[in-house]
């Protein structure tokens, strides 16, 4: 359907509004100091194999990335009856266990960023669970900087 409503815009339309863009002023690329990526999953071996593969991602596009930190599992005990109503005595207990490992990418990119994540992302395994922090550097804005530095 977008197809048939872009198909009825005239091209000409289309290439003055790419010609008013790119007479603008470039936008500068963010720099990012560091950017955190930390998986959970129920697998401890298929949190390790995804870190390892993380880390030869990295390595591959010469991106610096700091060792795969363990941190402590979280544990989920749920006490249920054998029975439905009756039998207190007889309890089953379900236990379930979430490894998390974390590790960062330092010094990067807003576009070498966006293509190295959205690449790790691709390949995140079933039952992984994959959370990004970003840690961008920016300038201080005008109303704080020295008035020398202007």
């Amino acid at each position: 359907m977008l197809r048939a409503v872009s198909s009825l815009i005239p091209r000409r339309f289309l290439a003055t509004q790419v010609a008013q863009s790119t007479s603008a002023e470039p936008e500068l690329d963010k720099l990012f100091k560091k950017i955190e990526i930390e998986v959970r999953g129920h697998d401890k071996a298929v949190l390790q194999s995804y870190m390892t593969f993380v880390h030869n991602a990295c390595n591959q596009l010469d991106i610096t990335a700091t060792p795969t930190e363990n941190l402590p599992y979280v544990r989920w005990v749920q006490p249920l009856l054998r029975s439905k109503f009756a039998h207190k005595k007889y309890k089953l207990h379900y236990e379930t266990r979430t490894h998390i490992k974390k590790c960062s990418v330092v010094n990067v990119t807003g576009s070498t960023s966006s293509t190295l994540l959205e690449y790790l992302q691709r390949q995140v395994p079933e039952g992984v669970a994959m959370k990004v922090t970003y840690e961008e550097i920016c300038a201080f804005p005008e109303t704080i900087q020295p008035k020398g530095n202007v």
